[in-house]
This record gives structure tokens, C-alpha cells and sequence, in this order.
């Protein structure tokens, strides 16, 4: 790993957004991290980019215009980022990322990632429990995105699917897409840095 690696945080609209500036924190402070957020139009509504433009030391990008150095976001910041982290991970950027679509700057900018990918799935877990869900986590996984385990699973096997593409809601983690601690959310970066 880096001694200040470059991480790139795409904020979605969960709930669980009231928390962001927690882990804005403990990714600076473990990782001694330069960051940029990328914010779609759903976390928005919950907290303003200027607020969190105050939490870092690099820009807020809400669009695929361009600001600063980067003139194509979605492309160049995919170059000077060591890791995306993708926390919390709405459902409704999981189904995009997992179907390709590119509709705003966290989307566009995951297709055209070539740096780790580190998802944080967070959203009510009847939602989680959807099969519609769980194949769209299992499809990430299968894209080579790495989706935070559930608990202390090293090799997650919720959302998997059988040889006939079900999904079975019995191996569906029970603790739904809730985000961990934010050391352990930071710890968990840290490992796929050291792993890059």
C-alpha cells in the first residue's frame, strides 16, 4: 500500500448517509488518505455537497462536468484512484452498477474503473432480501467488484446463486445491507490496498 493512497468514496442515497462523515474520518485518519467524493443525485437530497466538501481535502463531484484537474471525471479519477469505496451502496446503485447503466457520476464512473472496486451495500433488509437484490450482488461479485461479507465472513455465500440461476433466501445474510463499524469499514479498505 501507498504511504497516502488515492481513494475515491461514491456516496448513494441510503439512509444510513447520516453516518458519511464518520467514515470520511476513519478513512482519512487509518488510511492517511487524499480523497475526492463523487455524490449521486439521491445522497443529495439527504446531506448537500458542500457539507462534505468541508470533510476532505479534495473536491465534491455531483456530475460528469468538469472541475479542477479532471476534465472527463468519471474517466480521470478512475486513473488517480488506488481504491473506490462505494459506501453506503444504495440499492438502487447496486442494480445500475450490476447492469451497466451510467446515469450519473458514481455509475459512469464504476464502468469505467479499473482500480479495486469496494462496494458497501446499505439499505433496509426486506429490500436486501429481494432475489432481485441478491442477484444483482451476486452479479458484482461475479464482475470482479469486491462487496463487503456480512459479519465475519471472509468468503461470503449470500446472494449466491444455484446452477439454475435462483437465489436461495435461506443463505440471504440475515443482518440485510448494513454497514459496519467505520474502523471495521476502514480495516477492510486497508486489506484490499495491501492486497493491490
Amino acid at each position: 500500500m501507498k504511504s497516502t493512497p488515492n481513494i475515491l468514496l461514491g456516496v448513494t442515497g441510503s439512509i444510513n448517509i447520516a453516518t458519511i462523515f464518520l467514515y470520511i474520518s476513519a478513512l482519512q485518519n487509518d488510511l492517511r488518505c487524499r480523497m475526492h467524493v463523487m455524490m449521486t443525485p439521491a445522497a443529495q437530497t439527504f446531506i448537500p455537497a458542500t457539507t462534505i466538501m468541508h470533510s476532505i481535502d479534495g473536491d465534491v463531484f455531483v456530475d460528469l462536468s468538469a472541475k479542477g484537474d479532471f476534465k472527463m471525471p468519471h474517466v480521470e479519477l478512475t486513473h488517480w484512484a488506488d481504491a473506490i469505496v462505494i459506501l453506503p451502496a444504495s440499492a438502487n446503485t447496486v442494480a445500475k452498477v450490476a447492469n451497466g447503466f451510467a446515469q450519473d457520476i458514481v455509475s459512469a464512473t464504476l464502468l469505467c474503473a479499473s482500480s479495486p472496486v469496494v462496494m458497501f451495500p446499505s439499505m433496509y433488509i426486506g429490500m436486501w432480501q429481494k432475489p432481485s437484490v441478491q442477484r444483482n450482488i451476486a452479479q458484482l461479485r461475479r464482475d470482479g467488484y469486491i462487496v463487503y461479507p456480512r459479519e465475519q465472513q471472509e468468503a461470503p455465500k449470500y446472494g449466491m446463486q444455484d446452477s439454475e440461476g435462483k437465489v436461495n433466501l435461506n443463505e440471504v445474510d440475515p443482518t440485510g445491507g448494513s454497514l459496519p463499524a467505520p474502523q471495521a469499514a476502514s480495516a477492510f479498505v486497508r486489506r484490499v490496498l495491501g492486497q493491490t
